[in-house]
């Protein structure tokens, strides 16, 4: 009768894990921002990281109808949009076409999936972004003056950062080798970097809002305690999901939105994130 028991609970929860992979949440969160000058100004800025090939309707026009319905002033896509392999170039030009013709002005920035493709040769990431960029704005390692109250950069680390020893990071890392500092200017800046683990490094460009994914939200959530396990197979990894003060710089980490390998997760809803910044 146990067995049993313990047979239909495990069955259960694994039914309420797939299909909560199918749902789609909003994560809002709100940001002062201390602008001399430029006061009584708001933005919008949509979020989402991690689709890895998920579709949510035909050619993702579930999620592109949430995003669009928030009426962001720009969309971030914080990285592996894709799964590393030639054939998903298909995915990520249906799902950016979508976001244009919905007339979303995004952003795009590259995860570890994207870095993949440079493996097979420099001319799959090279045919991916020219493809890609028809319709999205790239920013690996390059800033983008947004408008008069943004401005974002992106951190692109190398992959070997993604599976390497902790202790061999502070080796080969730092972070003015990779992206300039934030100058010292009347924006607020965003640092988009796709593996929020290292953001007490990132924190030296002196951003005012981290932006990373890669996490997953730790996949399964334990409620109280947080993410049960990492990308590296390290168990209640810091930092999986949410909002994170970091010597001074706001640190977002978002679940994202599709998953990886197996569609799992639990209580750990897919996410887009509405980021409002008020002056």
């Amino acid at each position: 009768m146990l067995v049993y028991i313990l047979s239909v609970l495990i069955l259960t929860a694994m039914l309420v894990a797939v299909i909560e992979t199918r749902i789609l949440r909003i994560k809002h969160y709100s940001l002062k921002a201390e602008l001399p000058g430029k006061e009584g100004k708001q933005k919008r800025i949509a979020l989402v990281s991690d689709l890895h090939c998920t579709g949510f309707g035909k050619n993702n026009d579930r999620l592109i109808k949430k995003i669009s319905g928030l009426q962001p002033d720009f969309l971030i896509v914080a990285g592996d949009v894709i799964n590393g392999r030639p054939e998903d170039i298909g995915y990520a030009r249906e799902f950016f076409e979508g976001i244009k013709e919905a007339g979303i002005k995004a952003y795009y920035f590259y995860g570890n999936h994207e870095q993949k493709l440079s493996l097979i040769s420099d001319d799959e990431l090279v045919r991916y972004s020219d493809e890609i960029s028809k319709y999205v704005t790239v920013i690996n390692n390059d800033s983008v003056i947004v408008d008069e109250l943004i401005e974002l950069k992106g951190l692109l680390i190398p992959l070997k950062m993604y599976r390497d020893k902790f202790s061999n990071i502070s080796a080969y890392f730092k972070a003015g080798e990779y992206v300039d500092k934030f100058n010292a200017n009347d924006r607020y800046h965003i640092l988009i970097a796709h593996d929020p683990t290292f953001a007490e490094l990132y924190t030296e460009l002196r951003p005012d809002l981290m932006i990373g994914g890669h996490l997953h939200g730790g996949i399964i959530r334990i409620p109280f305690v947080g993410g049960l396990i990492s990308p590296r197979h390290r168990i209640f990894p810091k930092r999986t999901k949410g909002m994170y003060d970091i010597d001074g710089s706001k640190l977002l980490v978002t679940s994202g939105v599709g998953w990886h390998a197996l569609p799992f997760r639990f209580c750990n809803d897919p996410e887009i994130c509405l980021i409002t910044i008020n002056t």
